[in-house]
């Protein structure tokens, strides 16, 4: 068993003291429960900042308990001593119910190291890719500038996927910090949720500061999504209203394993949605979590990014001629259906 004290962070801000969610879990590094861990709140994704809030420890087999008000919050934990990271693959989590469930997964810290760089006037990032202490190959890593989007979407670059070696490299890059993130989909897509099987890691050191006419090497370790979260993911902030109903075919029959869109421009397709829902259940419910009031275009497929091909299922929400729906704030809109059909091309 090992002990270990980590300081857990939950981000986002501290929202109005609505009725609170009782949140619990375990902190796990290799297999094994990590004790003494203290949960604390900080109020970015940024986890270099200190925290607004702590809570008591976990117990001996990794367990913690706290309780918030309903809100958006993500799990981080750093243990410096014993160069250690965990953090939630669910991250960020909206508390939408009365409890939640949030594990946490545990990677050794890197300490970058800064070579020179042929261009003065610019800056570099190289590293390898790690999974289980081995080169990860396929894997996509993304550069952000900021928290802003909750390190969501392509990011400011995106490298090309990496090889056996697990080898990537940015170049030209203007100073500044950057965030790491890195993720492997099982479906080799770019871009898309991350879900349970797949890959992801953030680095250890974020936010990372590359200066001109320097390299930063780094090493980024990853781990395996272990369970699908149940609300959607939502690009930005999930704490607005929420929408949820069925996916049908053409017999009415609900269709598992599509994803549920919603985009604010009538347009849809060619940009990133401001939310996703989870792959549909075998009744095809769906849930999507809608990041603040207005008007959403929505839509269903299969696949995420690039057009719908052929063969792919896909549909629009009918029950308006633009395929729009208003929301209010706060407000939940049940029963919404969406038919889907084969892409066929003419």
């Amino acid at each position: 068993m090992m002990r270990l004290v980590f300081t857990v962070i939950i981000l986002f801000g501290w929202p109005s003291l609505l009725k609170a969610a009782m949140i619990e879990g375990r902190v796990m590094y290799e297999d094994e429960p990590l004790a003494k861990v203290v949960v604390a709140a900080y109020s970015s994704l940024d986890y270099s900042t200190e925290p607004v809030a702590i809570s008591t420890v976990s117990d001996d087999e990794g367990y913690y308990r706290m309780e918030l008000p309903k809100g958006t919050y993500a799990f981080y934990g750093r243990d410096e001593g014993q160069k250690l990271l965990a953090f939630s693959g669910r991250n960020p989590v909206n508390l939408v119910n009365e409890t939640a469930w949030v594990g946490l997964q545990t990677v050794r810290i890197d300490q970058p190291e800064a070579v020179p760089y042929e261009d003065e006037y610019s800056a570099a990032i190289e590293g390898v890719i790690l999974n289980g202490g081995k080169p990860l190959s396929n894997a996509y890593v993304y550069l952000y500038l900021d928290v802003a989007e909750d390190l969501k979407g392509q990011g400011y670059r995106l490298s090309m996927p990496t090889g056996p070696d697990g080898y990537f490299r940015f170049d030209g890059l203007p100073e500044s910090d950057y965030f790491l993130v890195v993720r492997k989909r099982g479906n080799g897509e770019r871009v898309g949720p991350v879900m349970a099987g797949d890959l992801f890691g953030i680095y250890s050191r974020n936010p990372l500061t590359a200066k001109a006419g320097e390299v930063q090497q780094v090493k980024v370790s990853t781990v395996e999504k272990l369970k699908d979260a149940t609300e959607s993911e939502t690009f930005g902030r999930a704490t607005g209203p929420v929408i949820s109903g069925t996916v049908v075919d053409d017999q009415g029959l609900g269709v598992a394993g599509v994803h549920v869109f919603a985009y604010v421009d009538r347009v849809i397709g060619h940009q990133r949605p401001a939310a996703i829902s989870t792959p549909t259940s075998d009744d095809g419910r769906f849930v999507v979590n809608l990041p603040e009031p207005g008007t959403y275009y929505i839509g269903a497929r299969q696949a995420y990014g690039d057009s719908p091909a052929p063969g792919e299922l896909f549909g629009m929400y009918e029950e308006s001629a633009d395929h729009g729906l208003t929301v209010k704030k706060g407000q939940t809109l049940d029963n919404l259906r969406i038919m889907v059909e084969p892409v066929e091309i003419f």
